[in-house]
């Protein structure tokens, strides 16, 4: 394969630069900021207006049913999974700055249409459109950056770029929070469109349009299977705790995404032009670092929700307490990334990756043995620490996946690192979140044998609970009467007590999970190589053109 540019893809990037002058790619990072900040912002924000949702798309007194409001996250995860394997081919195609204008107008009208949907079927198609704009703002931003830096200087500039990555998350729950307390859900959508036209002003005027690229044809096999194969897969994911991992509906449909993407895989290493150039993986760095992000994505973000679960639901916290319960995760965060950015060209992403995933787990150990009692001081110490093993892991990963590629690789290699992120991002979810639902069923079906068991602590309190009860009962109740609703009582006051603890220790388990992916992923971390090297393609270009051709993205 060629590593250096053709005159024609040299003067195309200098055309996508506005040509050789450096002090446009801060302007290019400035422009990419609004946007992802915008599609993280909202997907966090709409989650903590699900309850709303359902009542204002019910009718007075019946609610609509998760499984209704469920399509309002479906919906909008199926489009993200179905266009962001397209991102990279239809940059190339069409010009990366016209692309990546026309996915922020996408979630800007979306984000529009969302607000003054009427009834619930239309916020789902809205949504769908937000997934299918929003699914192509990550990797096109990507690969602009990392195109648009010179080597030395893209561990700053991700990690820089990282600051909303982690900002947003931790600020759209307590915007969301706020707005539904406070003000209207119609807001959670509002909010995004001042931020979307910013972005595609400045876009507009600090991104020069290259010309037509690539004269490859559309990978149309590739793009039926990854629709079908990611698309079910997401989809099973999304569903599999609500209806079942065991159901004959989500074994099917994990079963065919599973199948379509295997096909996918032999049809895109025999294709010329694949739509995913999954022939990156022979590449020691690149294939490392997306297993150590992979891993890390579960052990970070899949355990994300459990916090939020156990502050409004344990501890009785509103969405908005919750969401600043949890702020010093972004503050931490917002501080260490760009400090590990810098860092990356120094000493190189292994050290960063292993310390920070050892300071996961031990935050995770942490986490693992917090109770009903434990302090909110306490917590936020936690989240800040956590915030700081964010701020190590997350943007390092991504810089180190991308780091001994080509330019004219970015796009179809930043589509395909957001595609198997996503699914394993969603699949730590889903799994977690079944182990907590699995595990508090498990604890509470020994909660009750154990209050028939008058061996055991709880039969033992059983039995003087009910004691008291029945002496605080009518006297002229018949004795079988009286201790059938004296048992009741006790169950119910025991029950009480004891289940909010056994939800607690569910959430235990599903931490304690995530303490051993952290351990893992610290392990990897030592298949990356150490400080990063010249690469070849550094050597060759200049960084002016260094930074055109990222931008122009030629493959």
């Amino acid at each position: 394969m060629e590593t250096t540019p053709t005159n024609r893809q040299t003067q195309q990037a200098q055309e996508a630069s506005g040509g050789p002058a450096s002090p446009n790619k801060w302007k290019i990072l400035v422009a990419v900021i609004f946007g992802t900040f915008m599609f993280i912002l909202d997907a966090t924000a709409v989650n903590v207006a699900i309850p709303t949702f359902q009542r204002v798309f019910g009718t007075p007194g019946h609610p609509a049913s998760v499984d209704q409001i469920d399509g309002i996250l479906t919906a909008y995860i199926l489009a993200i999974g179905i266009i962001t394997p397209l991102a990279g081919y239809l940059s190339d195609r069409f010009g990366i700055k016209r692309m990546y204008l026309l996915s922020l107008s996408m979630f800007t009208i979306g984000s529009i249409a969302c607000s003054f949907a009427p009834t619930l079927p239309l916020l789902v198609a809205f949504r769908a459109l937000q997934g299918f704009g929003g699914g192509m703002i990550g990797p096109i931003g990507i690969s602009l950056l990392f195109g648009a830096f010179p080597e030395k200087e893209r561990g700053l500039a991700f990690g820089i770029y990282g600051i909303p990555l982690v900002f947003a998350p931790a600020s759209g729950p307590v915007l969301g929070g706020y707005f539904v307390q406070y003000l209207s859900w119609h807001y959670i959508f509002w909010i995004n469109i001042p931020i979307g036209i910013v972005g595609v002003i400045l876009g507009y005027f600090w991104l020069q349009e290259s010309r037509r690229g690539t004269s490859a044809k559309l990978d149309i096999p590739g793009v039926i299977l990854s629709t079908i194969g990611f698309g079910t897969l997401l989809y099973a994911i999304q569903r599999g705790g609500s209806i079942g991992w065991g159901s004959a509906q989500i074994i099917t449909l994990l079963s065919i995404g599973v199948v379509a993407l295997l096909v996918f895989i032999v049809v895109e290493l025999r294709t010329k032009d694949p739509l995913l150039d999954l022939r990156l993986f022979v590449k020691r760095t690149f294939a490392s670092a997306n297993v150590v992000g992979w891993v890390s994505s579960i052990a970070l973000f899949g355990s994300e929700f459990l916090l939020p679960i156990y502050l409004q639901t344990l501890r009785g916290r509103t969405p908005l307490e919750a969401g600043l319960l949890v702020l010093p995760l972004a503050i931490a965060s917002g501080i260490v990334t760009p400090i590990a950015g810098a860092l990356y060209n120094r000493v190189g992403g292994r050290w960063l990756i292993a310390i920070g995933s050892i300071l996961l787990a031990v935050n995770t150990w942490y986490f693992a043995h917090i109770t009903i009692d434990t302090s909110y001081i306490e917590i936020m110490g936690l989240v800040a620490i956590r915030g700081v093993a964010l701020g190590l892991v997350l943007q390092t990963t991504l810089t180190a996946a991308l780091t001994d590629l080509n330019p004219r690789q970015l796009p179809r290699a930043s589509s395909l690192l957001t595609a198997t992120r996503n699914v394993f991002q969603s699949f730590g979810v889903g799994i977690l979140g079944t182990i907590v639902t699995n595990q508090l069923a498990a604890y509470n079906t020994n909660t009750l044998n154990d209050l028939k068991n008058p061996a055991t602590s709880l039969g033992k309190l059983f039995i003087s609970t009910m004691q008291g009860i029945l002496h605080a009962l009518p006297p002229n109740l018949p004795a079988a009467v009286a201790e059938k609703a004296a048992a009741g009582k006790a169950i119910a006051q025991i029950l009480a007590q004891q289940v909010p603890l056994n939800f607690v220790s569910a959430i235990n388990d599903a931490y304690w999970v995530t303490f051993w992916l952290s351990i893992a992923s610290a392990i990897l971390a030592f298949t990356l190589p150490g400080k990063p090297r010249k690469t070849k393609e550094a050597q060759q270009e200049s960084p002016e053109q260094n930074v055109a051709s990222g931008i122009a993205a030629q493959p």
